[in-house]
């Protein structure tokens, strides 16, 4: 039995004995990593957000764009009643552009199409070769005509609602005030307030967090209402909610739908588009945009450029020959 057991230890081929290992090393400590995130984006970062939202908008179906602006009126519809319920009720301008931005931060958080901003967003993509045409106008003019449903549906809710019962005077002192200008005076209007409306998007877009994009949205939508600029979808609500309330005795005669489309509907939107297109995406695609750049270059070198390198090379040969030519000869020695 010794000799066996013997044998049966000496066969083996490895003898381990686990108690004299040592200990497994411990796990190294978890590195701690710091990323720096930035409040805001930079302003060329929002630049190619608006080119982003606008190529994304190509892929919208006709559905969600007609629901997308619907809601977008009412929206707006909503702010603009604010507006005039703070103006009759406090009796000051400022109450009123303080309480009109929450029309477009529910759009902004809530998410619509608004056919002030699309003109923005759709131009940047157009300029940044990231959309056609046809899809500047196809988003464009759907935005603006399913704004014009959702506002009109809001008037007859309001109606319907009473809203404006023994108080028809508020809206009607604001609509009457925006049928005196003429049409370049809309017009102008319209370019600074759509102009103020984009760059609201732009500073939202730059903002993180709610806080920020109330912010970014709140202080030029206020500065553009209590200047008196004209807003096209604004005004789809305002004028015919005063055309659909009684007439009163400050205001015994009501605007009618043709004074409305022709002097003010028709300047305000063209004015709308040249502040959202040109005012914001085109100088902003010129100052952080890339095509526009390129196109300058290439202008610069077909035109400019070749006059200014033939006045530069005769220049150059002539700084070449008034340059001192130094010899070199053995000096004599001295004596």
């Amino acid at each position: 039995m010794g000799a066996a057991g013997q044998s049966s230890s000496e066969g083996s081929d490895v003898s381990i004995n686990v108690k004299a290992l040592p200990p497994p090393a411990a796990a190294p400590a978890p590195t701690t990593v710091l990323v720096q995130v930035n409040a805001a984006l930079t302003p060329a970062e929002c630049y190619w957000k608006l080119v982003e939202a606008g190529t994304a908008k190509m892929k919208y179906s006709w559905f969600k764009l007609a629901v997308g602006g619907i809601l977008a009126g009412m929206y707006v519809s909503f702010g603009f009643t604010f507006c005039c319920c703070a103006i009759g009720l406090l009796g000051n301008t400022i109450y009123g552009a303080l309480a009109f931005p929450v029309g477009l931060l529910l759009i902004i958080l809530c998410g619509a199409e608004l056919y002030t901003g699309n003109t923005c967003y759709m131009f940047t993509a157009n300029i940044e070769r990231k959309a056609a045409l046809w899809h500047h106008l196809k988003i464009c003019f759907s935005a603006w005509f399913w704004n014009f449903v959702g506002a009109l549906i809001m008037v007859q809710l309001e109606k319907a609602a009473q809203i404006w019962a023994h108080r028809e005077d508020w809206v009607h002192d604001i609509a009457f005030k925006k049928m005196s200008l003429e049409w370049h005076a809309v017009l102008v209007r319209a370019i600074f307030a759509n102009w103020l409306v984009n760059l609201a998007v732009y500073q939202a877009l730059a903002a993180r967090d709610v806080v920020g994009k109330a912010i970014g949205c709140w202080t030029p939508i206020t500065t553009f209402v209590a200047i008196g600029l004209e807003h096209c979808i604004a005004n789809q609500w305002l004028i015919p909610m005063s055309i659909y309330l009684d007439p009163t005795t400050k205001h015994p005669v009501s605007i009618t739908w043709r004074n409305f489309v022709a002097k003010n509907l028709i300047p305000a939107t063209i004015g709308n588009w040249i502040g959202g297109a040109i005012m914001v995406g085109l100088l902003n695609a010129a100052f952080h945009g890339t095509k526009i750049n390129e196109w300058k270059d290439s202008a610069y070198e077909v035109t400019l450029g070749k006059v200014m390198k033939k006045v530069e090379d005769p220049l150059e040969t002539l700084v070449d020959l008034s340059a001192p030519v130094c010899l070199n000869r053995p000096t004599e020695p001295k004596h």
